[in-house]
């Protein structure tokens, strides 16, 4: 265990005003109950700021109020100025704990939004290493039991995963009949407002070996707005976002995740660029374990990597350096006399990771579904991890 995890560890046995699981069974109920949850909200709000949180909504307010202002009453019931209450609001939108609406500062929907808490770098000072360290805690060995039960009811339900792999569109483009929804530079041509964010899950593992960088994740459309205006997401150019996808991402073995869409236009959420060791999602099954395999937190894509080894020279970029899940394998050839890589295709994921990199055209994709099969899943009600 990394210092900053066992300082967090530490910092969980200290006794915590009973306030802060108030607004941890507030955020969700069960989560006053968590042994991470209470000491991530202490470290993340002030005394009446967990207040107000706790006794949100607020039913005295009028429809010319802001729309993350509380109303005058609203705030004397606590004993707090104003002012200072609408501050409060404020700074907790910005973390990601609330949200703006016409009924006023609303709480979180689902525990999908709380990444929200943790990718605006304005607070990262203030809020320390410890803090990330205890929510890279409560990640892998809380909200992963809780990923396994809404996996295990998915699966009861006959519901596929919606989200999952979008392959490097690099070496898909030359594929014929492949969807407007495959492909990233559709996806980001189709939206005006495109941000770019810190990534909430690298920000928790400071001992990782991955390498990526944390501003990496691209957000489009509502919620790239919603983003800049918390200060947690940059505004960048369409040309920045596809120089990021085509140029920056190859440096590092990472896979693009997102949720499938036949409407470019429609696409929603985060384009993820993930790696297995500071993923919030990939690291249950790859890293802490889980009963249920990688394909049913991530959808694999269309595609397989296929090798030919008449081309391969046994580099070995694609096993050492490129691929996450174990597909790109070296292994004897007695008729080259040599090494030479070949793809396990029951653990290739469609991502094209090792395609985008070998340097001699060895390995390329393939299609593998038809597109029947991607366009079934598409708009099917499914955890979207």
């Amino acid at each position: 265990m990394d210092e900053n995890r066992r300082k967090a560890e530490e910092m969980i046995k200290k006794p915590i005003d009973p306030i802060y699981k108030e607004a941890a069974r507030q955020f969700q109920p069960g989560l006053e109950n968590s042994k991470y949850f209470p000491w991530i909200l202490e470290r993340a709000m002030n005394p009446d700021q967990a207040k107000l949180y706790v006794a949100l909504p607020d039913t005295d307010r009028t429809s010319e109020i802001d729309r993350l202002a509380v109303s005058e009453s609203f705030a004397a019931k606590l004993n707090i100025a104003k002012d200072i209450a609408d501050k409060y609001m404020r700074e907790l939108y910005e973390k990601g704990f609330l949200f703006p609406t016409s009924k006023g500062p609303q709480l979180p929907r689902s525990m999908g939004q709380w990444l929200d808490t943790q990718n605006n770098p304005k607070y990262d000072e203030a809020l320390g290493d410890e803090y990330y360290a205890l929510i890279g805690l409560f990640s892998d060995y809380e909200l992963g039991e809780d990923r396994e039960k809404r996996i295990a009811a998915r699966i009861a339900a006959g519901q596929r995963n919606t989200s999952g792999i979008i392959p490097r569109w690099k070496t898909i483009k030359d594929i014929p009949g492949v969807l407007p929804g495959e492909d990233l530079r559709e996806i980001i041509k189709a939206h005006d407002d495109i941000a770019v964010l810190h990534c909430a899950c690298r920000k928790r593992y400071k001992d990782r070996a991955c390498g990526v960088p944390e501003e990496l994740c691209i957000v489009v459309g509502r919620t790239a707005l919603y983003n800049i205006d918390r200060g947690a997401g940059r505004r960048i150019t369409r040309q920045e976002a596809l120089n990021l996808i085509s140029n920056e991402t190859l440096k590092y073995p990472v896979v693009h995740i997102g949720t499938r869409t036949a409407d470019p236009k429609k696409f929603r959420g985060v384009i993820c660029h993930c790696h297995f060791d500071c993923c919030e999602v990939l690291r249950t099954p790859m890293v802490i374990g889980s009963k249920y395999p990688v394909t049913e937190y991530y959808a694999k894509s269309r595609y397989r990597c296929y090798t030919d080894p008449d081309q391969c020279i046994g580099c070995g970029i694609c096993a050492d350096q490129r691929c996450q899940f174990g597909a790109a394998l070296m292994k004897y050839f007695p008729e080259y006399g040599e090494e030479r890589s070949y793809t396990d295709g029951e653990k290739c994921m469609g991502c094209g990771c090792c395609v985008e990199t070998c340097p001699t055209g060895a390995r390329i994709m393939k299609v593998f579904e038809l597109p029947e099969s991607y366009l079934d899943s598409v708009g099917k009600v499914s955890d979207n991890y």
